[in-house]
């Protein structure tokens, strides 16, 4: 028997908004999150993720960092602006595929100082995905604050 976690499981009950401005990448994301049990809403840009989290707030935010009306550092900052007051705080994921591989590291600095929790680089392992979102989240409904 497989110790592995069943994937249809592993973010049940967890709820995420997915902006990026590809839509195939939303697709993807969209399709294998649902998969794993997650409660999905998708955005194209800034302004549609923030309408969309004025009924949707999610557990988690994964932002692609270039949007076509800003960016997902300016999209983050939003939120938080959003939450201020707040005691719970969203994780959040930045992936980008305006990197390399060898120039993650630096670009992972700079999104984690600016309150990213993961940075992720395009195409995205899928498998990484999932364990960080179930990661990340575990975390917040523990009173963790994320870093």
């Amino acid at each position: 028997m497989s110790q592995e976690p069943d994937m249809r499981l592993l973010l049940s009950g967890i709820s995420v908004l997915v902006v990026d401005d590809n839509l195939e990448t939303l697709e993807l994301f969209d399709l294998f999150l649902t998969q794993s049990g997650a409660t999905v809403a998708t955005a194209i840009t800034v302004e549609t993720a923030l309408k969309t989290m004025k009924e949707f707030f999610p557990d988690i935010l994964i932002t692609d960092l270039k949007l076509p009306d800003g960016n997902g550092y300016a999209l983050l900052d939003l939120v938080r602006n959003l939450q201020s007051g707040s005691s719970k705080v969203i994780p959040a994921i930045a992936v980008t595929g305006y990197s390399t591989r060898l120039a993650a590291p630096s670009d992972s600095q700079g999104a984690v100082s600016f309150g990213f929790q993961k940075f992720l680089v395009k195409p995205v392992n899928i498998d990484e995905l999932l364990a960080t979102i179930a990661e990340l989240t575990r975390s917040a409904a523990q009173g963790v604050h994320p870093i």
